[in-house]
């Protein structure tokens, strides 16, 4: 096995170590709060893969989750320090709101086009302000996009409930549904699983071969991971640094138009969903390899879909299950990540 084989199975032990170690101490936890450990893994395995429809529900978190996951890898990759991913999906669907609206009368393709098309937009402008703002105002994109995050709460918030506010809504809180040509065709609907999975797990292999096969990811790799060295090389470290937060937003905002068209088909004032903080994570858990945000979403996923289902199970002893376990066991699977071994981003850190 070659030096690169052997360094990505030890990425990938690390991994499946710090997933499973996520796990046990969660269970841990239940047993210090009183549950029986065996029954609750009994019923979160039930509630997680018990039956194509629970799986099907898991898949359906997952897809954002995966598209937001390679948002932050690409990112990431090139040494940007992208928090904003959870603003820049809010603007991303709002984009594809504003779009749904004003083509509602459309062909379905050329809407649902334009819908996905949107959220790209939306995303990318969001992101193109924190990128212009570290590259010509120094500003760091950690605190920026933070920042923005919160920006971009409110802005939706007050479009939602003025312009695009659905006349008959009781609360005054909430758009009317889009139309019909602009939703993702249904793929399983008992649990409403969408197209829009397909698209997710598509873009993996799409990302990897960018990253790994041509000259722009190439050179992505080489600012991200010695900065110096590659404006040595004559790498336009700015211009590189800037687009990839852009392509970065903009995957981030597709995700919103995604789980718009596809799951929600409506926004609401309080549209921010933790998604864009979860995919943090779940880049951090895939070592930052696009093919390994797949495995890496779905596990996240079905950390929150169990949890959900153990509170909702009939099993007397369950009752009050608290979810306050799913972030215990998400920032378990963050400290084993980090720990267990060194991920991508300590090259672009160590230059710097």
């Amino acid at each position: 096995m070659t030096a690169a084989g052997r360094q990505r199975a030890t990425a990938l032990a690390a991994s499946l170590g710090a997933a499973a170690g996520g796990l046990l101490v969660m269970l841990g936890v239940v047993a210090a709060f009183g549950y029986d450990a065996r029954d609750v893994a009994r019923a979160f395995g039930v509630a997680v893969a018990g039956s194509w429809d629970r799986f099907a529900a898991v898949l359906l978190v997952a897809c954002p989750l995966i598209v937001i996951g390679l948002a932050l890898t690409l990112a990431f990759r090139c040494g940007v320090w992208n928090i904003g991913a959870e603003g820049q999906y809010l603007l991303g669907a709002l984009g594809a709101a504003v779009a749904a609206r004003l083509l509602a009368r459309g062909p379905g393709v050329l809407v649902l086009s334009a819908v996905l098309a949107a959220g790209l937009a939306g995303g990318a402008v969001w992101a193109g302000v924190a990128a212009v703002l570290k590259r010509y105002r120094g500003v760091q994109e950690v605190l920026s996009t933070i920042l923005l995050n919160f920006v971009a709460i409110q802005i939706a918030a007050i479009i939602v409930r003025g312009w695009l506010v659905d006349a008959h809504s009781a609360d005054r809180d909430t758009t009317a549904e889009i139309s019909a040509a602009a939703t993702l065709s249904i793929l399983y609907a008992p649990a409403g699983l969408h197209a829009g999975i397909v698209i997710a797990i598509g873009l993996a292999p799409l990302l990897w071969v960018f990253l790994e096969r041509t000259t722009w990811g190439f050179r992505t790799r080489a600012v991200g991971l010695n900065p110096i060295a590659a404006g040595l090389a004559r790498i336009p470290v700015g211009r590189f640094g800037v687009g990839t937060f852009v392509m970065s937003g903009a995957l981030a905002g597709l995700a919103g138009a995604i789980e718009l068209s596809g799951n929600t088909h409506y926004l609401t004032a309080s549209y921010a969903s933790g998604y864009g903080y979860t995919a943090i994570a779940v880049a951090l858990l895939a070592r930052l390899e696009p093919l390994g945000v797949i495995p890496a979403a779905i596990f996240f996923a079905a950390l929150e879909t169990g949890v959900r289902g153990l509170q909702k199970s009939p099993d007397p002893a369950l009752a009050g299950f608290p979810t306050v376990l799913t972030q215990v066991a998400q920032g378990v699977v963050i400290l084993a990540t980090v720990m267990l071994t060194r991920t991508r981003l300590g090259g672009a850190g160590r230059a710097r």
